[in-house]
Parts: structure tokens; C-alpha cells; sequence
């Protein structure tokens, strides 16, 4: 009884916002502000790991934690933590519950909001899941096309079918993350949102990124721009040239928001439409974790400020579900966590028009969301639940798309017909 318990314990811990620079940066930030330790970035890894040990020690310490709820706690659950998520809410598929052990996943929601409100009647922009492996501290990222078709339920019990992005819209951050649980057998009760001005701001904050824009990427980001300036309040150049170039906090968002210019990533891989802006997304995040690890103090408590005293009812651009204290004990994970691979959901997909809607549609949800699982979490074996192969036969019933499957899985599948035609031969010869 007692091992289950402390095993219970270590899991809550696990409850960490590995998902969000935002919060990583934040946790990061209330240690060194609360005890004014000051190491400028460096690439010495001696001192590295004397600051990141540093920090481990200290937000271990009873006294210190106590520093900490007593200057920062007050702040937090009144300008960052969302007071109204109720996690009882929150819906788990029966056979996951059972079975999805070992990894915390958690949601980052990016809202298209006109208004700054953070409530349902906002559509997220951006769907991102992100699995941690609570072993090794490894993080992985999938992003949800926004118009991939799923079985959404208003908050009267009704279900329906259509864009992934309304689900937010229909139930704010319980519904959405209802809406993932039971179309992708996960068991997320935590999230983080944020605004076009909360991304902008953290970008700003951590002096901005750096990458290489194509000529079609440079005009998208300056229309993309026009509207942006609106909605934030913020001002910003166009951005001047393309080729490699530097983008502020205003600049960059506005390039996460491109979906009609081709994204090439690191290894000359190409994404179009949604599938390109979503990569995009991915790869600011990539940037932005890699700018905060390497930051020194003095950046990391000027975020920290931003976010405690700047994120108030009035405007309001990051909220989360996590409670203080499971950010608290997740600092020494938090500080170490490597970032190992992203990749985008549904892998097969048609997109048809659906009741005047161009959908994206998973040739196959089952399939897809076995192959989400072996990428989220390595070395399961998963089977798909009846609720997820139910939808799938409804989806399919609803778009008339058929399974299809990734060239790699059609070879392997060849090979075992093969192989199997060549023992039944060899047992009769």
C-alpha cells in the first residue's frame, strides 16, 4: 500500500509545463529571482551544471519553497493559474486509464483571439500535445491539424463532428482537452494557453529568433502583420529582407501564423497549408526552449515579472491549470528536459468538403492514432480503444475516407503476407 502511495506521489509530481517556454522559462525564473542568484549565459557546462544543481537544491528546500509561496504564490494563482478549470471535468477512455502509464501529457492551446479573452467562443489556433517521459525527462510535441475532423461535445452533452479547432470553441480548455482524450485514447488533464500577444511578448523577452525565411514567408509575415498589430496592440517593421534574418517577438508570431507559403525544414522536408504552419510553430518552440536553457538570470526574471505582473484580469495572454506548487516540485525535470522530436496529426489525410467545410480527415483515425502512440511513447504496446475505432467508423461513414496507411507500414505489411505465403509453401512442399 505504501509503495502504490509514494508511486502516486511521484507521478503528481511528473505534473510539469515542459510543454510552454512560457512556464519553463517562469519556473525557472521564481528560483533565481527569490534568492537573487545571477549567472550570465554561458557555454562553459561547468558552470552550467553548478547553476542547474544550484537550482535543483534549492527548489528542494523547505525554506526556500516557502520564500517563494510567500513572494510569488499570490501573484500566480491570481494573474496565471485558471481559477474555473475544474479537473473532475476532465474525461479519461475507460481502457486508457487503465494502461497509459509512465509518460504526463500535457496541452498547449495558441488562441486566434480577436479580443484578448481567454473564455470559450475562441477558436485555438494551434493544437499542440506534448508527452514527457517521466523516466528520462525526454519531450516530444505533436501538433493537431486545427481542421482535422473529430467528435466534439458541447458542454449540454450533445456530440457532433467537425474541426478540431472548435472544440475550444464550443467547451473552452475542459472541452478541448475532453475532445483529445477521447478522440486520441490520451489522458491530459492539464493545459497551457496562450495569445498572439503572450507569444509575442515571450519572444520579445528572450530577444527574439533567428532563422532563414524564403522570399513567399518574408511577404506572408508582413500581411500576416497588418492584423496582428491589431489584435496585440503592439507595433512592429515590416520584416525588410529574406534569407537569414533576425524576427522580434511581433514578427515571429505573425510567422507562425503563415499556412499559405511552403515550410522546408531542417532536413529539406516540405509542408504545405496547415501542415506548414503548424511546423512552424513547432520549430519556434524548438528555437524559443533552446534561447531559454541558454538565458541568463537577469532575461529569465525579466519574463518571469512579465508574466506575474503583466498577466492581469484586464490582459490577459497565458493561463494554465497547473497549480504553483506542481510547477514548484517539477523544477529539477524542468531544468534538464530535452526537447527530442515534433511531428504533425493525422499522418494519413484527405480533406474533403464536408457540409462546407474543408475538413482534414485521417484516412483511418485508428491507424493514425496508433501511430501517435508510437511516437509519443516508445516501447508500449497499445491497442485502440472501442471509443476511438467507433469514431473511426463514424468518420468514415461521414467523409467516405478509407483507411490509408504510410508507405513503410504497406512495405512491412507486404513482407508479412510474403513471408507468411512462404511458410505455408514450405510446410506443404
Amino acid at each position: 500500500m505504501a509503495k502504490n502511495t509514494k508511486k502516486k506521489k511521484n507521478r503528481k509530481k511528473l505534473k510539469i509545463a515542459l510543454l510552454a517556454v512560457e512556464v519553463v522559462v517562469l519556473i525557472i525564473a521564481l528560483v533565481l529571482g527569490g534568492f537573487g542568484i545571477y549567472y550570465a549565459a554561458s557555454d562553459d557546462a561547468g558552470k552550467i551544471k553548478i547553476r542547474n544543481n544550484l537550482i535543483k537544491e534549492l527548489s528542494g528546500c523547505s525554506f526556500v519553497r516557502n520564500v517563494l509561496l510567500a513572494n510569488e504564490k499570490g501573484d500566480y494563482n491570481k494573474n496565471v493559474k485558471d481559477k474555473d478549470y475544474d479537473e473532475s471535468k476532465i474525461k479519461v477512455n475507460k481502457e486508457v486509464r487503465k494502461k497509459l502509464h509512465g509518460y504526463t501529457n500535457i496541452a498547449l492551446f495558441g488562441l486566434d483571439s480577436r479580443n484578448g479573452e481567454f473564455e470559450k467562443d475562441t477558436h485555438s489556433d494551434s493544437i499542440i500535445i506534448v508527452s514527457i517521459n517521466n523516466d528520462t525527462g525526454n519531450v516530444k510535441m505533436a501538433s493537431i491539424y486545427r481542421d482535422t475532423m473529430m467528435k466534439i461535445r458541447k458542454q449540454n452533452g450533445e456530440s457532433y463532428y467537425s474541426k478540431a479547432n472548435e472544440g475550444f470553441f464550443v467547451g473552452g480548455a475542459e472541452g478541448s482537452v475532453n475532445m483529445l482524450n477521447t478522440n486520441l485514447d490520451l489522458n491530459i488533464t492539464d493545459y497551457v494557453v496562450v495569445n498572439f500577444s503572450g507569444l509575442a511578448n515571450i519572444i520579445d523577452a528572450l530577444g527574439g529568433i533567428d532563422l532563414t525565411i524564403s522570399d513567399d514567408e518574408q511577404f506572408y509575415i508582413n500581411g500576416y502583420l497588418v492584423e496582428t498589430r491589431k489584435v496585440t496592440g503592439m507595433d512592429s517593421p515590416d520584416v525588410a529582407t529574406s534569407g537569414a534574418v533576425h524576427l522580434n517577438g511581433l514578427q515571429a508570431t505573425a510567422y507562425c501564423r503563415n499556412r499559405y507559403s511552403t515550410f522546408t525544414d531542417e532536413n529539406g522536408e516540405e509542408y504545405k497549408n496547415d501542415l506548414g504552419r503548424t511546423a512552424r510553430q513547432r520549430y519556434v518552440l524548438k528555437l524559443l526552449v533552446a534561447k531559454a536553457k541558454s538565458a541568463g538570470s537577469d532575461k529569465l526574471i525579466k519574463i518571469a515579472k512579465m508574466i506575474l505582473n503583466s498577466n492581469t484580469e484586464e490582459e490577459t495572454f497565458i493561463k494554465t491549470s497547473l497549480d504553483f506548487d506542481e510547477i514548484m516540485d517539477m523544477i529539477p525535470t524542468a531544468i534538464e528536459f530535452n526537447l527530442t522530436d515534433n511531428t504533425g496529426f493525422p499522418y494519413t489525410l484527405e480533406m474533403p468538403t464536408i457540409k462546407g467545410k474543408s475538413m482534414v480527415v485521417a484516412a483511418g483515425l485508428t491507424y493514425n492514432v496508433e501511430k501517435l502512440h508510437s511516437f509519443l511513447f516508445e516501447g508500449q504496446i497499445y491497442s485502440p480503444s472501442t471509443t476511438v475505432q467507433d469514431i473511426d467508423d463514424t468518420i468514415q461513414d461521414l467523409s467516405g475516407v478509407k483507411e490509408t496507411r504510410l508507405k513503410e507500414d504497406r512495405l512491412s505489411d507486404d513482407e508479412e503476407t510474403t513471408d507468411s505465403e512462404e511458410t505455408t509453401t514450405d510446410r506443404y512442399n
